[in-house]
């Protein structure tokens, strides 16, 4: 009875999700191919999350979670698409044990490593996939492909400052913050070892501020 006990227990899986966002809103589709050239057109800006155990976890100013619905409600943003990644056999507590670790000192995601090429929202959603839920399948290529795509054009290192704004961070007060070294694994929001630290700017969309070309004079 013991054996069939600890096998049910080993064969508990969790569904896993990947939110797709887009931080332009629709602007990047119908702008960025007459800014950035047609060699650099990019369909969206986009911001990624893991869903798993109730909640969405994302890298904004350190790794963060909360509920997907407060996460929503409070920036006025909706996914344009949600994937399923798989069924991971981790526990809530494994996973976030690895989030912890993630954002101790010298981890790979704390609140002050973020990098617009290499450490961004989609980077750490891929590798909490691959890594921290052992899924065989994280964010597609295309999404990890962005920055390149969009920093290689003359005017994406022009913006690139307004770009670096756009990561998703969590409102204080919202229960949204850094986990911090007691995370629970209650369904609130948690912090994962880290000091909370103050909102950055709000988000920028950077097409905002640009006018289309002026038409050519007539001949």
């Amino acid at each position: 009875m013991a054996q069939d006990q600890r096998n049910q227990m080993t064969s508990v899986t969790y569904e896993v999700q990947l939110a797709i966002y887009d931080l332009s809103r629709g602007m990047a589709r119908n702008l960025s191919s007459q800014f950035l050239g047609p060699a650099h057109t990019i369909d969206i800006i986009p911001h990624t999350a893991i869903l798993a155990y109730g909640n969405e976890y994302y890298f904004g100013s350190g790794i963060q979670c909360e509920s997907p619905q407060s996460f929503r409600q409070s920036r006025g943003i909706f996914p344009m698409e949600v994937q399923t990644l798989g069924r991971t056999t981790l526990s809530q507590y494994e996973f976030e044990s690895w989030c912890r670790q993630m954002s101790s000192p010298g981890g790979t995601y704390t609140p002050v490593s973020y990098d617009l090429l290499h450490r961004n929202c989609n980077n750490f959603a891929n590798n909490a996939a691959l890594q921290g839920l052992r899924l065989p399948r994280g964010v597609p290529d295309w999404i990890l492909d962005v920055p390149r795509r969009f920093l290689a054009s003359p005017m994406g290192q022009m913006i690139r400052p307004m770009l670096e704004n756009m990561q998703m961070t969590g409102p204080t007060g919202n229960g949204t913050a850094p986990f911090a070294t007691t995370g629970t694994t209650g369904g609130n929001s948690n912090a994962f070892n880290a000091p909370p630290v103050p909102d950055p700017p709000p988000a920028v969309n950077p097409w905002a501020h640009l006018s289309p070309a002026p038409a050519p004079a007539p001949a």
